[in-house]
């Protein structure tokens, strides 16, 4: 039996469509989550930055987990991802006004994040993660 190259063709773009689909989880495509979290064990404690979010063309939506001890404050986020720049906003009661921009790849979301209530800046490295650390 021979496979025609059409049909060739098709095989490997559905292959390749379904490996896409497994390594972002299926439906969710397009939802991800990158941290810098990690377990003190002399603590007992969570500490870092985790954002987990949902990409609609250039608009992101989601959530910016800050750890300081027991699982993460959210903050909403909103903002745009275009050209692997991205660019977020959201306001807490606790941390007020939180900006975050920087570069974005598949593997590093290195940004500067600014809190209003605190006293300088932060360049942080977020890598992807399968699932939030709570």
């Amino acid at each position: 039996m021979t496979i025609h190259s059409s049909a060739k063709i098709a095989i490997l773009a559905c292959a390749v469509f379904l490996t896409h689909q497994l390594s972002y989880g299926g439906a969710s495509a397009k939802s991800r989550i990158y941290s810098n979290v990690e377990y003190i064990e002399e603590a007992g404690d969570l500490l870092g930055y985790e954002l987990e979010f949902h990409l609609d063309g250039s608009r992101v939506t989601g959530v910016l987990r800050i750890y300081e001890g027991g699982c993460g404050s959210p903050v909403p986020v909103g903002g745009t991802l275009s050209g692997g720049k991205i660019s977020l906003r959201g306001e807490d009661k606790f941390y007020g006004k939180v900006e975050m921009s920087g570069r974005m790849s598949n593997d590093l979301v290195k940004a500067t994040l600014r809190m209003e209530k605190a006293a300088d800046p932060e360049t942080i490295k977020l890598k992807p993660i399968p699932k939030p650390h709570c």
